[in-house]
C-alpha cells in the first residue's frame, strides 16, 4: 500500500477513522496499579538471614515510591483544572492589550484574569502538596531556598489580601516594621503559600471580623502572625467563646468546610508546604479570638550577624 499512490486516499481515511485518542488518566493509573501487583516480592536467602540473624526489612509506607490513589487523583485533578484556566487567562490578557475595548468589557476581563490567576495558584499549591507527599525523601531537594526580600513579597501580596478580605466583608490591618530583614525561602512559593493561607483564614471568619497581620523579628527568625481581633466593646460579647469552623477530612491532603462549601489543603499538608520553603507554621486556638496562625521564616546568616553586632 505504501508503494502504491492509488491507496493513499484510502490510507488517509483509515488514519482519520482510527486516529490515536489520549487515554483517560484513570486507565493509566489502573494499569500501573495492576502492573505493580504482578511484580514478585524480592526474596532474601534463608542462609544469609540465619547467619546474620537480621530479619528481612520491610519498606516503610511513608517513603514508598508509589503514590497512593487519592494523591494521584489530586495531581491529575490539579493538572486538568490548571491547563484550561491557563489558556483562558492567556486569551484574556491578549484581549486586554487591545485599545478599542469599552471600559466595561475591560473591567470584566480583568476580573476574569484575577479569578483565573487565583485558581491557578490554588491548583499549583495542591499539585505541590501532592508532590511533597509522594516524594517524602526529596522534599527539601525540590525547593530551592535563597535569600530574599520579604518586603517585596508583602508589597505584592497585601493588595490581594485586602481584596479577599473586602469580598467577605472583613477588615484587614497589616503592621510591618519600616525595615524588614532578609529571609531565606523560595520567593514564588512563599507568595503562593501565604496567599493560600490568607484565603483559607478569611473564609473561616464570620462577616464583620477584623484581621491583624503583624510582622515581628524573633531572634534568628522573622515572625508573621495572623490573628482575628474583637471589634465589639461590649463586655458580655467579649466573654463569649468563638466556635471553631467545622472541617471534614477529604482524603489525605484536603479538607471540606460545609458552612462555606470550600475545599482546601488540610493543616498537615499546609505545614509541609511551609517546611519545604524553609518556614514553620503554628496554629493555636484561642477561645475568645479563634485561630491564630504564626509563621516563622529563617533570617539570612549575614543579616542575623548584623543584628547581633547592633545589640552588642
Amino acid at each position: 500500500m505504501l508503494t502504491n499512490p492509488d491507496f493513499c486516499a484510502e490510507l488517509d481515511a483509515l488514519v482519520q477513522q482510527y486516529s490515536p485518542v489520549t487515554p483517560d488518566y484513570r486507565i493509566a493509573m489502573q494499569f500501573s496499579q495492576l502492573l505493580l501487583q504482578e511484580f514478585p516480592e524480592p526474596e532474601v536467602s534463608k542462609d544469609w538471614e540465619t547467619a546474620t540473624n537480621i530479619p528481612h526489612p520491610q519498606p516503610p509506607i511513608p517513603t514508598s515510591p508509589h503514590p497512593v490513589p487519592d494523591v494521584e487523583l489530586l495531581q491529575a485533578f490539579a493538572h486538568e483544572v490548571r491547563t484550561p484556566l491557563t489558556t483562558i487567562r492567556t486569551m484574556t490578557r491578549l484581549l486586554l492589550k487591545r485599545r478599542d475595548l469599552p471600559a466595561g468589557v475591560s473591567d470584566r476581563l480583568k476580573i476574569i484574569d484575577h479569578e483565573c490567576t487565583e485558581q491557578i495558584d490554588r491548583m499549583e499549591l495542591l499539585f505541590k502538596a501532592a508532590e511533597l507527599e509522594t516524594c517524602a525523601a526529596t522534599k527539601a531537594a525540590n525547593t530551592h531556598l535563597t535569600p530574599m526580600s520579604l518586603n517585596q513579597v508583602l508589597q505584592q501580596s497585601i493588595p490581594r489580601w485586602q481584596q479577599a478580605a473586602t469580598r467577605r466583608n472583613l477588615t484587614l490591618e497589616v503592621v510591618v516594621p519600616q525595615q524588614l530583614p532578609t529571609v531565606v525561602s523560595n520567593p514564588t512559593m512563599l507568595d503562593r503559600v501565604l496567599t493560600g493561607l490568607m484565603e483559607n483564614f478569611t473564609r473561616s471568619l464570620p462577616a464583620g471580623s477584623h484581621i491583624q497581620v503583624q510582622v515581628i523579628p524573633a531572634g534568628d527568625q522573622l515572625k508573621l502572625q495572623l490573628s482575628p481581633q474583637l471589634q465589639c466593646q461590649d463586655t458580655d460579647a467579649a466573654d463569649t467563646f468563638v466556635t471553631p469552623p467545622i472541617r471534614k477530612a477529604l482524603g489525605q491532603l484536603l479538607m471540606f468546610q460545609p458552612e462555606t462549601g470550600t475545599i482546601s489543603l488540610n493543616l498537615n499538608a499546609t505545614k509541609h508546604l511551609f517546611q519545604a520553603i524553609g518556614g514553620k507554621l503554628i496554629v493555636r486556638q484561642r477561645p475568645q479570638y479563634g485561630e491564630v496562625l504564626t509563621i516563622f521564616l529563617p533570617l539570612e546568616v549575614s543579616h542575623q550577624q548584623n543584628l547581633e553586632l547592633r545589640k552588642n
